[in-house]
């Protein structure tokens, strides 16, 4: 009887979880601190970092928006344009041209977080990185994609085709995709063959996102476009026409295997159904475009350039 009774309450939960996101009922807390705009986001159930255009990334606990309990990592100097976190390890990339991996240690009673690595190699802005095990893509303006070894900062390979600022990539065991202002997404193996082009998107492709069927990418074209990911077919554009979609440049996006959230310099995030592309409801922010964003099944940490971030709790 008790098991039943359990299985009730996960049952209960779950639906008014998934019901308040269908609504778009949420509880938002406000994380102030940076000095300048966010732009980039990470999280997981004990913390939040951000990367700001004043240079410092902050780390924040998850459970309080207090700035004297949040830690401010400062190396970087110029803007942290993008940020990548997994379990204690955070890799962060800059306008310095440089990607730094820094060790997030947490005791009960104190943390530290000391920078491991330096990589250097870029000539231009670090704009996009993901780690794959214990390898490191990191995308730049200067139109190239480089693979790094996360433990020694050494470069492993390079990766040439582009011929505009790389904005975006993701990677699994076997390939990396990425996204570029020359309007293209690209196909790539590790030894640094571009294996397919994507053409089709009309100005920068800003962020995107795959898993084993799709790619989903966003333009500051303002669309969101699905292509097949085995054949490169073009699948649907999500548009503000004839979709609901937004009506200024998509900045970020990010999905599961349910739903992809978007964000854009409209003000909004958009939730849609990652099947049918259908739009699912539409989340308003406090008058700032979106710059970042990252979600599970019970939040969503955004990013803007009023210097905030906001937790968007949905389990109120």
């Amino acid at each position: 009887m008790t098991g039943e009774i359990s299985w009730r309450k996960v049952f209960s939960e779950q639906y008014r979880i998934s019901s308040n996101w269908r609504k778009g009922r949420c509880f938002i807390k406000e994380f102030s601190g940076h000095s300048e705009g966010v732009s980039c986001i990470q999280f997981d159930d004990e913390r939040i970092v951000s990367g700001s255009f004043d240079t410092t990334i902050k780390v924040w606990n998850i459970g309080s928006n207090s700035i004297l309990l949040a830690q401010t990592l400062t190396g970087h100097s110029k803007t942290v344009r993008c940020l990548h976190l997994s379990g204690n390890r955070l890799v962060s990339g800059s306008k310095d041209c440089t990607l730094k991996v820094w060790e997030m240690e947490k005791k009960e009673s104190w943390s530290s977080i000391a920078c491991k690595a330096t990589m250097i190699g870029h000539s231009d802005a670090v704009r996009s990185v993901d780690v794959c095990g214990e390898r490191v893509i990191s995308g730049s303006y200067d139109c190239l994609i480089k693979l790094w070894d996360i433990k020694t900062g050494a470069c492993l390979n390079t990766l040439r085709g582009h011929t505009a600022p790389i904005l975006c990539v993701q990677s699994d065991d076997d390939k990396i995709i990425s996204g570029s202002a020359d309007t293209c997404i690209k196909i790539w193996d590790y030894s640094g063959s571009c294996l397919q082009t994507l053409t089709g998107h009309r100005d920068s492709v800003a962020c995107l996102q795959f898993d084993s069927k799709r790619i989903i990418s966003g333009s500051f074209d303002w669309t969101i476009r699905v292509w097949d990911i085995n054949t490169g077919e073009h699948i649907r554009t999500i548009d503000w026409r004839t979709a609901e979609g937004h009506n200024r440049a998509v900045r970020c996006l990010q999905a599961d295997d349910q739903r992809f959230l978007s964000g854009s310099d409209d003000k909004t995030i958009k939730v849609w159904n990652i099947e049918t592309g259908e739009r699912l409801v539409t989340l308003r922010s406090t008058g700032y475009g979106i710059t970042c964003l990252q979600f599970s099944d019970t939040r969503i940490v955004s990013g803007s350039y009023d210097n905030k971030v906001l937790l968007w709790d949905f389990t109120v």
